[in-house]
């Protein structure tokens, strides 16, 4: 098959999407697996002479204390240097939605990946996900932006600086990737309970944590607003057979739209890759520049790992936290509480 004719069909970028998916689950496992390592070695038991180096991709799961460590940047004009990365991954998040809209959940996000696998088996026995009704699936969505409004609120607005200080400053931020670590590590009856029931209503309910439950989604929808670039369709091209309305994870009616503008689109281009006459595109309004198909996972990549790259090229990707603060505070870390 002639390259030309493979990129003719929009149905390639799908499987892109997916290696790009699997690549991050499996970078989070890796990465998981080193910092794994590297926590026992200060817990006495590793068997590693040297102290492991730090993975700063874990610091990806810290996204409450980087938007903390984003108002004290604001607030300070410095990167604080406990979980720098954490900062990094959230700006990079945040400026792929800001060009791409919410392509960080539909490309990178390993839960969203997982999230998506969950409904497959149930679609191909049923041919249907479960959907609820609009108004319980409308009163569902909101609640991840009642979530982010709480957690902006109170760290950006109820913290006081003397707080804010206090709480970047506290023994218990300098372990927090730790903490989580332990989470999972030691996880309790009650949040094994609460992912299990998570998952189980990821089967008949297409993307369910996504779409209810993440307050990081509603974040980058938000910021996805601001995107010069939206799934675009010229109605002359269109033939109304209602697939891209089908495929469209997120329940979007794109068959009905000029323009899929929602907070909830996440420019999956599944609905894009789909079209058979090629009727949609992801373009500027009115269609005036057009993204090419083959340089979306290019340009993603590319934000991103750019400014990962950056911080680490300015010093500010690796903690500040020396060997010996860690050989005190990492055997404490399940006594450590949260700064009140």
């Amino acid at each position: 098959m002639r390259l030309s004719t493979v990129f003719q069909d929009r149905r390639w970028v799908l499987r892109i999407r997916q290696a790009i998916q699997l690549s991050f689950l499996g970078l989070t496992l890796f990465l998981g697996y080193q910092f794994w390592l590297f926590v026992r070695y200060f817990e006495g038991a590793g068997s590693s002479t040297s102290m492991p180096a730090h993975p700063g991709g874990v610091e990806a799961f810290l996204p409450i204390g980087a938007l903390t460590g984003v108002r004290y940047w604001l607030s300070t004009g410095e990167i604080h240097p406990y979980h720098p990365a954490s900062v990094a991954i959230f700006l990079a998040a945040i400026a792929v939605s800001l060009l791409l809209r919410k392509a960080f959940c539909a490309w990178i996000c390993p839960v969203g990946f997982l999230s998506e696998r969950l409904y497959q088996p149930w679609l191909r026995l049923f041919r249907k996900n479960v959907e609820l009704p609009r108004w319980l699936d409308w009163l569902l969505r909101s609640i991840k932006y009642l979530l982010l409004g709480f957690f902006i609120f109170a760290i950006g607005f109820a913290m006081s600086e003397v707080a804010l200080h206090g709480f970047m400053e506290s023994d218990y931020w300098k372990v927090a990737d730790v903490k989580m670590l332990r989470f999972f590590t030691n996880i309790s009856p009650f949040a094994l309970g609460v992912i299990t029931v998570l998952t189980l209503l990821s089967i008949p309910i297409r993307n369910f944590w996504c779409r209810f439950l993440c307050p990081y989604g509603a974040l980058l929808g938000l910021s996805g607003l601001f995107s010069p670039f939206a799934i675009t369709r010229d109605n002359n091209a269109c033939t109304h057979c209602k697939k891209c309305t089908r495929y469209c994870p997120s329940y979007l009616p794109v068959e009905a739209k000029a323009r899929i503008t929602s907070l909830e689109c996440s420019s999956c281009l599944t609905c894009l890759s789909g079209c058979p006459k090629g009727a949609l595109t992801f373009s500027t309004r009115k269609g005036r520049f057009s993204l090419p198909t083959w340089a979306y996972p290019l340009i993603l990549m590319t934000l991103f790992f750019g400014i990962i790259q950056t911080a680490k090229w300015t010093g500010h990707w690796q903690s500040s936290l020396n060997e010996s603060e860690l050989h005190r505070l990492i055997p404490l870390t399940n006594e450590l509480e949260h700064p009140r």
